[in-house]
């Protein structure tokens, strides 16, 4: 058999293989949106960054999606201070099918630091020392693979 057609034979096969694949993935998908509604319901969730409509009062999805950044109200200009970021009030959960990606930490505009996490081995909570010239807000930006991107801040006072 000459190279030509065993390298359509080749081809073919691999095509084959692949569109297996791609029928696969239609139960597969079909399961997830049935094990994990919120992503079908919710669907907006996903097109934006999400921030609590009432922070003092979390309700539904935002109690384990928003973050929570505990540091000092009032700080010394230049000297660092502790700034401890926590996803959600009751802690988000890291399991290989729902859990935190990352988590962003910036002063206004200006980013900071970044956290990258692994489920089962890691939990969506870190520390970092932060120093400030001027007054700012601390905004934490996380990414969870089933609900996206969802916003917490603090405001922080340069004295």
């Amino acid at each position: 058999m000459d190279s030509k057609h065993s390298y359509r034979r080749e081809f073919l096969a691999k095509g084959l293989w692949a569109t297996a694949g791609l029928l696969a993935l239609g139960p597969l998908k079909a399961a997830f949106a049935e094990n994990y509604p919120a992503s079908k319901a919710e669907p907006d969730l996903l097109a934006r960054v999400n921030r609590a409509k009432d922070p003092e009062n979390l309700q539904g999805v935002e109690v384990g999606h928003v973050p929570q950044i505990k540091s000092p109200r009032t700080v010394k200009a230049g000297e660092p201070f502790e700034v401890e970021v926590m996803v959600g009030q009751k802690l988000h959960e890291m399991i290989p099918v729902h859990y935190i990606d990352w988590i962003d930490l910036y002063a206004g505009e200006l980013f900071l630091t970044k956290i990258i996490l692994t489920p089962h081995l890691t939990q969506p909570v870190f520390k970092t020392m932060v120093v400030l010239k001027t007054s700012a807000v601390l905004r934490a930006v996380e990414h969870c693979n089933i609900h996206g991107l969802w916003e917490g801040s603090k405001q922080v006072e340069v004295v």
